[in-house]
């Protein structure tokens, strides 16, 4: 509160508040100002169990209250998220009334997140709210239906065959369960086969599925800018046949491309790879989830990882992320290199980061000339980046790319990254100590900037260390006494180390590893729980 002021007689005393002058202000532009502060609070999304805006707004007077109900803009944005079953009745009725109050011909930005909500497969509570959204597809802008199969959404599909949404653009629907396909059978059409929304145009850019909804609910996908699939949660994997992922990469419009997990089934043999050109791809992400701390690593080749780098151009690519994929990928008959379709010398012209998290290497009984293959075409295809992030979240089978660039003799041949300028490391293996970044400094001559983890820029205790299983989960999961050897070196940020020429190298502590927002640029997390990729973590090296 501002001191109190006297005035002198004769002085013009205040006309009005700060308050009053909004007030004052006509209905149409206190609208305006409404509306901006809405937007500005769901931008960063919703806080469970705080007040939305314009709930907020709409208690603060009696003219506020009458601007807000005026306003269907305010209406506009409904979000569920992991009601408790008390709550449901709620929530039914609260969607009500936003779908009232937000008129007949705005834009509606709907989500529904009940996962880890307990409410069985014989309570209609979820499908009663889900179909009140029927009447209002035609307004539908956004759509966002997160389950992890204890409710049962699957049914929400059959409402959605034969339907129209003209001006969807974002749809996203992780069901967490598949339906039932003793009774609804799974198509095996070869091609992406649209099963919802056909009617009208289809106008979606952002597509999201896991697995199980893929078989259900999968739109028209024309005019795609951003997709996304990723396995669900049972052990059954119903896999999208090979053929959908090149349909997928020819899209004209695709720009950013993710898979994580098993999703997509190996070509069949005889089938001809062809090559794509993928024109408006900017970001692509290829992993899976690391199974529990306590296993060692499974060999998994990521055969779509594979066929990308030797099928797919993509001349304004500028990130790739690989995350705990096994880079040995053998060539078998189900999976040939034809004799002039895979272009083994194109380069991604654009490309400018490559994000690498847990790769694995082959074991030493495994095919090494394969892996060797394969690196060298991940490297050649990636020749132009300038930043370079490794990271390792467990002990991994393997030497990695960095040892392969030491000791492979095919490697050393030529200059890999030559133009790489920005490195981070966030790597467990304590023998990888001073020497390794000795050596990351005498390999790229034009390295300028590696950044570590805080505890190697810091004096450590040699004599405590902190098990892998318990720390990947704190912000620096490294074992302490990994950093020992930087005590002397490396003090505080921005030190410097000594490269070719005595160039100087500057080091620096790790801020961001991976992208925290998928797709890159979206102010929004990218919903895999990897523990390294979203902001979960707040992006820091963990």
């Amino acid at each position: 509160m501002s001191p109190t002021r006297t005035w002198d007689e004769g002085e013009p005393g205040p006309q009005t508040t700060g308050v009053f002058d909004i007030c004052s202000l006509p209905n149409e532009i206190l609208a305006l100002i409404l509306e901006s502060v809405h937007k500005q609070g769901h931008r960063w999304g919703t806080v469970r169990g705080r007040a939305t805006e314009e709930i907020v707004i709409s208690h603060v007077c009696s003219l506020w209250r009458d601007t807000a109900l005026a306003t269907p803009e305010l209406w506009t944005k409904y979000r569920c998220v992991k009601p408790s079953p008390q709550q449901f009745a709620m929530e039914y009725e609260r969607l009500q009334t936003y779908l009232t109050r937000s008129g007949t011909d705005t834009d509606l930005d709907l989500v529904f997140d009940f996962v880890d909500v307990p409410v069985t497969v014989k309570d209609p509570s979820v499908m009663d709210m889900l179909n009140l959204v029927v009447p209002n597809l035609y307004r539908l802008r956004r759509f966002v239906l997160l389950s992890d199969g204890v409710n049962y959404v699957t049914p929400f599909h059959q409402a959605l065959t034969g339907a129209s949404a003209p001006r969807l653009e974002h749809f996203e629907v992780l069901t967490g369960q598949y339906h039932n396909i003793n009774e609804e059978g799974y198509d095996g059409q070869p091609h992406w086969d649209p099963k919802i929304l056909t009617e009208g145009s289809p106008n979606i850019k952002f597509l999201k599925l896991d697995s199980p909804a893929m078989g259900r609910f999968r739109p028209p996908f024309n005019n795609l800018v951003h997709f996304s699939l990723e396995a669900g949660i049972p052990r059954l994997r119903l896999l999208l046949l090979w053929v959908c992922l090149e349909q997928v990469l020819s899209l004209p419009f695709i720009e950013t491309f993710s898979l994580w997990d098993v999703v997509i089934a190996n070509p069949n043999p005889g089938h001809l790879l062809r090559r794509i050109k993928a024109k408006h791809l900017k970001h692509v992400r290829f992993g899976r989830r690391p199974p529990s701390l306590h296993i060692r690593f499974g060999r998994w080749p990521c055969y779509p990882l594979f066929f990308f780098l030797h099928y797919v151009s993509a001349p304004l690519l500028e990130t790739i992320t690989i995350s705990s994929v096994t880079l040995s990928t053998p060539h078998t008959p189900a999976f040939p290199l034809v004799p002039g379709e895979a272009d083994l010398s194109y380069i991604f012209p654009n490309l400018k980061s490559l994000f690498l998290n847990n790769i694995m290497s082959s074991d030493p009984a495994q095919d090494q000339v394969a892996e060797s293959r394969t690196i060298k075409r991940l490297l050649s295809a990636t020749a132009t980046i300038a930043l370079l992030c490794i990271s390792t979240t467990v002990e991994m089978p393997g030497d990695g790319v960095l040892k392969a660039l030491q000791v492979d003799p095919d490697l050393q041949r030529f200059q890999s990254w030559p133009q790489l300028r920005e490195l981070t490391l966030s790597i467990p293996d304590q023998a990888a100590s001073t020497d390794l970044i000795q050596f990351c400094m005498d390999y790229w001559s034009q390295l300028s900037i590696i950044r570590l983890p805080s505890l190697a820029l810091d004096f450590v205790p040699t004599s405590w260390k902190v098990p892998v299983e318990e720390s990947a989960h704190k912000r620096d999961p490294k074992p302490r006494s990994f950093w020992a050897d930087f005590k002397n070196r490396f003090r505080s940020p921005g030190a410097s180390g000594k490269g070719p020429n005595g160039k100087q190298v500057c080091i620096e502590e790790i801020q961001d590893v991976f992208p925290m927002y998928w797709p890159p640029g979206y102010m929004r997390s990218s919903g895999i729980d990897t523990g390294n990729l979203d902001s979960v973590h707040k992006g820091r090296s963990c």
